[in-house]
């Protein structure tokens, strides 16, 4: 029997299977880089969108076969739909939950703490890779640099930020993480030799608070 699908039908849905599974493949390259971003929900969506059009390409076959007068055939197509629906669900479900997580882990009050640490000055040889707000019910927020020289780092915001009033805990000051404070904000510089970067977070402890415990810094080895 002639089929009656447009000529670029098969040409588009290919290409729509060959862009979903390549953003998948990223998705899972920068998963496993521990890279920043998004990089959860892409894989969830390109799970999704493959396995959506998986389902129609298969019960299309299937109501194709049914109408040839192939019974059987159309029923092993259909129920090979199945596979691919359970992936989709699973893929609902891990983007309805990493929405959820997502709201719990970056859920911080940043109106006050994210004009303040825009403001900080940068070391020469930085760039942004990454800003993302704290925890739920905090106001922490974190900027994630690459840097030419780690070793410049320190020595730079110990110089800038104490014109700016800021106070170094100077038992902090040889560790690899930084701690100054300026009334109720509390900044840490934390250096990651590894991935030669650093990392900012600024966070506000609320001033209304009476007998909240100092935060307690666990530097890193």
């Amino acid at each position: 029997m002639a089929s009656n699908d447009h000529p670029l039908l098969i040409p588009g849905v290919s290409i729509a299977y060959a862009a979903t599974i390549a953003a998948g493949v990223l998705a899972v390259d920068q998963l496993a880089e521990y890279m920043p971003g998004p990089w959860v929900d892409v894989l969830g969506a390109a799970l999704l969108l493959v396995s959506a059009m998986t389902i129609v390409v298969w019960l299309r076959a299937g109501w194709r076969r049914r109408r040839e007068g192939l019974g059987r055939r159309a029923l092993l197509w259909a129920g090979g739909a199945i596979g691919p629906a359970v992936l989709a669900v699973f893929a609902v479900l891990v983007l309805v939950q990493n929405a959820q997580i997502a709201s719990e882990i970056s859920g911080a009050d940043v109106r006050l703490t994210r004009p303040l640490i825009e403001s900080l000055p940068r070391p020469p040889g930085t760039q942004l890779v990454d800003q993302r707000p704290g925890l739920a019910d905090t106001e922490s927020i974190s900027e994630d640099f690459s840097a030419q020289d780690l070793n410049s780092i320190v020595p730079f915001y110990e110089a800038k930020l104490a014109k700016d009033a800021w106070v170094e805990d100077k038992a902090s000051a040889t560790t690899s993480i930084v701690w100054f404070t300026k009334g109720a904000y509390l900044l840490s510089v934390a250096i990651d030799a590894p991935s030669s970067s650093y990392t900012l977070t600024l966070d506000r402890i609320n001033p209304n608070l009476e007998g909240s415990p100092s935060p307690s810094v666990s530097p890193t080895p």
